[in-house]
């Protein structure tokens, strides 16, 4: 009765009895090994189902061993359920295309009865999409294969680069510094697009130079994208140095930006509050509580606020303003 959440789930006792049913003596109700606060609070999973999008991989396989979304039975949308990718298939249930010859796995599994991780399944030296799609021959039977060039020697056949709308005489058409063929047939990239995974750095640079996935925005799953760490100096390939809402140009509290909270503004004397507009609080018509302004020390109120937008007179005229404005106020009263 002491404790709120006894099981120290993220979900407080009468939260897991009143709305989420689950048990509150035990942390992972459904034995899936996600917690039930996680399951509810980051995931959006059923914290009673081990599986919730029944595609036959527990929600915590899902999230930390695939990939894979524990809400959608079928991840890359190929036909295939991530359940029978995995299990029965071994393609890959984050690519449509495993053997990328432009035939999704669900078509090769369920219509052709082609090999979803061979691009050329009959070895007649024609990849299954341009018997399929282009010369209509039988992607079973090697013999009625039809001779393919490769013009550009980049790894694809003319035919597949036409499949996959690439430049058959250029051999690395987007001009990310990997060729076509590497780019379909090794990783799985875009070769009409020089960054697959729009985190600001070329297919080429993550796979020669960084070593990050160029299909993963965030490579080290830290937080911040592979380009975005490269910037900031940190590693993309360790997600315990990432900076997450780092600095964005703006200023901290009390900095020197011209008009911060009890900041330096060049010796205008701002009034607590940043208000640089020329008038104190309250103030719409150049005085502060009736009292004009001196003559030739613009943007001097007494009691006001010191500041102007217009150019401002050096320290010495203002400090003879002010004196001439209160040498006037006494002869007022007297």
């Amino acid at each position: 009765p002491t404790d709120s959440d006894s099981d120290g789930d993220g979900l407080s006792d009468g939260d897991e009895v009143d709305v989420h049913g689950t048990d509150p003596t035990d942390s992972d109700s459904d034995g899936d090994g996600l917690s039930d606060g996680d399951e509810v609070d980051v995931h959006g999973t059923d914290p009673n189902d081990a599986d919730s999008d029944d595609d036959g991989l527990s929600d915590s396989d899902e999230v930390n061993t695939h990939g894979t979304d524990p809400n959608d039975s079928d991840t890359d949308d190929d036909g295939l359920s991530d359940g029978d990718e995995v299990s029965t298939h071994d393609t890959d249930p984050l690519d449509d295309d495993t053997d990328g010859d432009q035939l999704s796995d669900g078509e090769e599994v369920d219509t052709y009865g082609t090999d979803p991780k061979d691009a050329d399944t009959d070895d007649g030296g024609v990849s299954d999409g341009v018997e399929v799609l282009i010369d209509g021959t039988d992607p079973l039977d090697g013999s009625d294969d039809v001779a393919d060039v490769d013009s550009d020697g980049d790894g694809l056949m003319d035919k597949e680069e036409e499949l996959a709308g690439t430049d058959p005489d250029n051999p690395d058409s987007d001009g990310d510094g990997l060729t076509d063929g590497e780019e379909v047939n090794e990783h799985g990239t875009d070769p009409n697009d020089t960054d697959t995974d729009d985190d600001g750095l070329t297919d080429g640079d993550e796979v020669d130079t960084h070593g990050t996935d160029p299909n993963d925005f965030d490579t080290d799953d830290g937080g911040v994208g592979d380009g975005d760490e490269l910037e900031q100096g940190t590693d993309p390939l360790n997600g315990d140095d990432d900076e997450l809402g780092g600095d964005d140009g703006g200023t901290d509290d009390g900095g020197d930006d011209g008009g911060d909270e009890g900041g330096d503004d060049g010796g205008t004397g701002v009034d607590e509050g940043g208000d640089d507009s020329g008038t104190d609080e309250g103030t719409d018509d150049g005085t502060d509580d009736g009292v004009a302004p001196v003559e030739g020390a613009e943007g001097l109120y007494l009691g006001g606020c010191g500041c102007s937008t217009t150019a401002q007179p050096s320290r010495s005229l203002a400090w003879l303003g002010l004196l001439a404005l209160a040498a006037g106020l006494r002869r007022r009263r007297d």
